[in-house]
């Protein structure tokens, strides 16, 4: 299974332009954020850790990805600096309502990026 799921990202991300590479890091993002808030409830901090590095991974690729000539560039830094921060401190001591409220930070960003 973990491996049709890596292909899978494989080609998501190879037939993905800038744009909708960037959507689907912000999706899968939220869909990371949700798994360490589910992961935690059950007590299963293997399983919470891993989502959070994932979180962290798809947060840093955002950040790399963001045009130089970008008229948001600077504020979309800023943003996910916070976003990056917030998920290195859920490691030592994780919220619930922090992750939770992230993960809403990062559904209106990515309704903001594709209103339709």
């Amino acid at each position: 299974a973990s491996a049709y799921r890596r292909i899978e990202l494989d080609a998501q991300v190879e037939g993905s332009d800038g744009g909708g590479l960037g959507r689907f890091c912000l999706e899968q993002a939220v869909m990371t954020l949700e798994k360490a808030i589910a992961a935690d409830r059950r007590r299963d901090i293997a399983g919470r850790a891993d989502a959070l590095t994932r979180a962290a991974g798809l947060i840093l690729a955002l950040r790399r990805g963001i045009a130089p000539d970008n008229p948001l560039r600077p504020a979309l830094l800023t943003f996910l600096g916070a976003a990056a921060a917030e998920i290195g401190s859920a490691v030592a001591r994780f919220e619930e309502g922090r992750m939770r409220a992230l993960r809403d930070d990062l559904r209106d960003v990515l309704a903001a990026a594709h209103p339709y």
